[in-house]
């Protein structure tokens, strides 16, 4: 969605986004509620000791008793700082809890809709939502909800007390306190939504663009694309530095006129307390002196909403992002459980006039595809980019429902299979491997974990692994930390020809398995996947005729068909 579609949206979309942020809190209302009384007791004390304070100097000046007046002040100021404490304990104890169970929420719906929705994405941007953006929902539970309410109780409050030592005065406070904690927020409320917004869209591409050029850095170093490369990034640099530089501007603007707004304001009730002595409606100087004490303390739980005009709305920008991909849908409905159609023997894959198209698109990427695939066989497909073979991966594993046409896989159709049972009988190995912070057969019993030590060093060994399991001290046991950041993309791309081989799934994809390695491995590789065939079906996708000399059959991918 667009920036200006966003903002056409806003007003329905963000009420509905904060109700679902308020009914997050119903489990933890209760330590809500003792985080605003902690606030609210905090400010009002601090204006009473203030208050107490001045009269009590006042009295002291004229000789009078004093003392039950300035103990008071001490006792209010004592009591300020745990109240303080325990808003800031609650608030947070809050917060934590909301943020972790939101993250599960997101973690459990990112599980639903890999990979193929994920894959739209991209992985910068997942990153930053699930790092920076749940980070910002802190701010919404732990320092703004609380305030709201502190604000709300100790604004009606002191006013009451001011309107009670004069109405002009309640008056004025009152008006003060609306136009500080009220109209501020809402007169900032548009064009910082539109600044965060745009900041947390542009970070998510960055970030996107970042990790694609780390991937895949030797090939576009060897097709010398790195300048272009270096630019594109230098841009989305700029574009975000320019979006953040917007957002801090639009907080200093809203900072300044906020404490200009306050000085006026004091400035007001002062004249108006003056006058009020002046005319002999106020004949306590004592009184007069607490009421513009109070009055002038009474001021920081507004100011802190006032500042939420500018604060809040990157929350709202974040939660949006947030919330948008939990209401996601997945690509395909899965089948779990008892669930559809538990396959038996596998006894092959048929694909008839199969065509797909992406949602909000018009243009066929497939078009009228058929493919049969028997035990034993080695399919390979080549095509240029953009062809539709990875697609047509995608609608073969089921990531993607064909949008015409129908795929059986042992003569059950696809979209009726149980999906458990049909990820037993096919499984992918794809040119990009993600490592895991675990050990080297960790890694590999991914696949199978109820596999046995012996079948794990039997697939490494299939999958070529033996040099990689002799470099380290400890072999299967070495640890793999940062995605596998002491292999190469070829010894990756070799842990997952060994997921595959101990998966013992009955038909497996290959999409550019050998991408990444030298023409020594890749050989060695390929020779490995013939031996460890025993009757399975084959499916690779690769651009090196090396690869594609040891399938049965070749096909071509051309414009969304097979030729």
């Amino acid at each position: 969605m667009s920036t200006a579609n966003v903002m056409d949206a806003k007003t329905k979309v963000d009420g509905a986004m904060i109700a679902r942020m308020f009914r997050q809190i119903r489990p933890l209302a209760g330590v809500e509620a003792k985080a605003i009384v902690c606030g609210s007791l905090g400010h009002l004390l601090a204006v009473a000791a203030v208050m107490l304070g001045v009269v009590g100097a006042v009295d002291w000046y004229r000789g009078e008793p004093a003392a039950a007046w300035i103990a008071a002040a001490v006792v209010c100021a004592l009591l300020v700082g745990p109240c303080a404490f325990g808003e800031q304990f609650n608030n947070h104890e809050l917060a934590f809890r909301l943020l972790r169970d939101i993250r599960t929420q997101v973690f459990d719906t990112m599980r639903r809709l890999a990979p193929a929705k994920l894959k739209e994405r991209g992985r910068g941007n997942l990153v930053t939502m699930l790092t920076e953006d749940i980070e910002l929902l802190e701010l919404f539970y732990a320092h703004t909800l609380s305030p709201i309410a502190i604000a709300v109780v100790c604004g009606v409050t002191n006013g009451v007390v001011l309107t009670c030592i004069d109405p002009w005065l309640g008056l004025a406070a009152f008006v003060s306190y609306l136009l500080i904690g009220l109209a501020l927020p809402f007169a900032f409320a548009d064009v910082t939504f539109r600044t965060a917004f745009q900041e947390r869209e542009r970070q998510g591409r960055l970030h996107t663009d970042l990790l694609e050029a780390l991937d895949g850095r030797r090939e576009l170093i060897a097709l010398g694309a790195g300048p272009n490369t270096r630019e594109r990034l230098q841009a989305d640099t700029r574009a975000m530095t320019s979006a953040r530089r917007r957002t801090r501007r639009v907080t200093g603007v809203n900072a300044l006129i906020t404490e200009t707004l306050v000085l006026a304001c004091l400035a007001v009730f002062a004249v108006a307390v003056w006058l009020l002595v002046d005319n002999g409606v106020i004949t306590d100087p004592a009184l007069a002196l607490a009421a513009l004490g109070g009055y002038a303390v009474s001021f920081p739980p507004l100011v802190a909403v006032s500042r939420l005009g500018s604060g809040i709305q990157p929350t709202f920008a974040a939660a949006r992002r947030v919330f948008t991909l939990m209401d996601e849908t997945p690509a395909v409905r899965e089948h779990e459980g008892d669930e559809g159609v538990k396959l038996g023997e596998f006894t092959g894959v048929t694909a008839s006039n199969v065509c797909f198209r992406y949602p909000g698109t018009s243009t066929n990427v497939l078009r009228g595809v058929d493919l049969e695939i028997a035990p034993g066989d080695v399919i390979g497909v080549q095509g240029d980019n953009g062809a539709g073979k990875s697609t047509l991966i995608d609608i073969l594993m089921r990531f993607r429902d064909a949008t015409g046409g129908t795929v059986t896989v042992s003569d059950q159709p696809i979209d009726r299979v149980n999906t458990p049972s049909l990820r037993a009988t096919e499984t992918l190995v794809s040119q990009d491997t993600f490592i895991f912070s675990d050990t080297l057969a960790g890694n590999i019993a991914v696949a199978r974990p109820d596999a046995t030590r012996e079948e794990i060093a039997d697939a490494a060994h299939a999958a070529c692994l033996d040099e990689v399991i002799d470099q380290f001290p400890d072999g299967l046991d070495h640890m793999l930390e940062r995605n596998g950041s002491e292999l190469s993309d070829g010894q990756k791309q070799r842990v997952a020809v060994a997921r595959a081989f101990l998966s013992r799934a009955p038909f497996m994809l290959f999409d550019e398995p050998t991408s990444n390695m030298d023409a020594l491995t890749e050989g060695q590789v390929m020779r490995a996947l013939i031996d460890q065939q025993h009757g399975r079906a084959y499916l690779i996708v690769s651009h090196r005729p090396a690869v594609l000399a040891h399938a049965s059959r070749v096909l071509t991918m051309e414009r969304g068909k097979l030729a």
